[in-house]
């Protein structure tokens, strides 16, 4: 079972309500009508990325908790007044180690390890955006397939470049698949 804290889960909320603002603006415009789709989108699409982050690193034998990182959520927040789009306002963190386990203890992170706990919530994100483009719910899809492309993006400390370390191969696929959901 995946355990939440207290202050992990008001991190979580102060994310997805970040998020649900940043998705509102059409361009420069904040569209008030936008609120609520835009929640429902955020919810889905950001909460499932960091789960899978976190289930994955969890299943892989890691302790792993969502921190929010306030200077990236205010610049998130600025930036959307500019019409740029940016999600980095908080990281799952992974530990070597689970607490609860002191007869287990890794000393180091796998490269491969860091690399599936990385593409899990892009890949997330490219499965759902791909489902809502099936069922023609273009805003579900359009939030998803940015989520994957901005995250895939090769830059420290995106997603990208810890896949890229990891496997160049699985990266350039989906980094193309997402810019292609983008597209359509």
């Amino acid at each position: 079972m995946i355990e939440f804290s207290k202050e992990e889960i008001i991190e979580i909320t102060i994310a997805v309500l970040v998020l649900t603002l940043i998705f509102s603006f059409r361009g420069f415009y904040f569209d008030i009508d936008l609120i609520p789709i835009s929640f429902f989108s955020v919810s889905i699409a950001y909460l499932l990325h960091e789960l899978a982050h976190k289930f994955v690193a969890i299943k892989l034998g890691y302790s792993a908790r969502f921190r929010l990182y306030l200077p990236s959520t205010l610049l998130s927040i600025f930036l959307a007044f500019t019409g740029v789009k940016v999600a980095a306002l908080g990281w799952v963190e992974i530990l070597p180690f689970k607490f609860k386990s002191w007869l287990y203890r890794r000393l180091e992170f796998s490269l491969e390890d860091m690399g599936k706990i990385a593409l899990s919530g892009p890949l997330t994100n490219i499965f759902l955006a791909s489902v809502f483009l099936i069922f023609n719910l273009h805003f579900l899809k359009d939030v998803n397939a940015w989520m994957a492309f901005f995250n895939l993006l090769p830059v420290p400390p995106l997603d990208g470049s810890k896949v890229v370390s990891w496997n160049f191969g699985y990266w350039a696929f989906f980094f193309i698949f997402s810019i292609f959901l983008l597209i359509i």
